[in-house]
């Protein structure tokens, strides 16, 4: 059973897909719900997460998710990264895909992608 750790301050998005992966245990997936962005790195390592979906759109100590990704690595670096970016912000967009190219991250889905296609994406990783 892989642990994805949802790191969000959106507690609606994160719950709503707990709940949807809760629905589907045959993903073999056990949601993790980060939603403290003052300890996210803590949280994440005691968890012992796997996966890490990563709300861009969120900010956090930093201002920014590439260095929250940077830590990430650090702490948990078999821990795979899947950034969740809007489609219709270009900056972000170019975050990301620098990001993925760093090897600070390993994939991105956009936030206006099906739930069959995000939960496709996490059983693969």
């Amino acid at each position: 059973m892989k642990r994805v750790g949802f790191i969000t301050t959106n507690r609606v998005f994160a719950q709503g897909l707990a709940a949807a992966i809760k629905n589907r245990p045959e993903l073999k997936l056990e949601p993790i719900l980060i939603l403290n962005s003052q300890q996210t790195i803590l949280d994440a390592d005691l968890s012992g997460i796997d996966i890490a979906v990563i709300d861009v759109t969120d900010r956090y100590e930093d201002r920014t998710s590439c260095s929250l990704c940077e830590r990430l690595r650090k702490v948990l670096p078999n821990c795979r990264l899947l950034l969740l970016v809007a489609q219709n912000h270009p900056e972000e967009r170019k975050a990301v895909i620098d990001a993925i190219r760093q090897g600070l991250a390993d994939d991105f889905v956009f936030h206006d992608t099906s739930l069959d296609y995000l939960l496709a994406k996490l059983a693969a990783l």
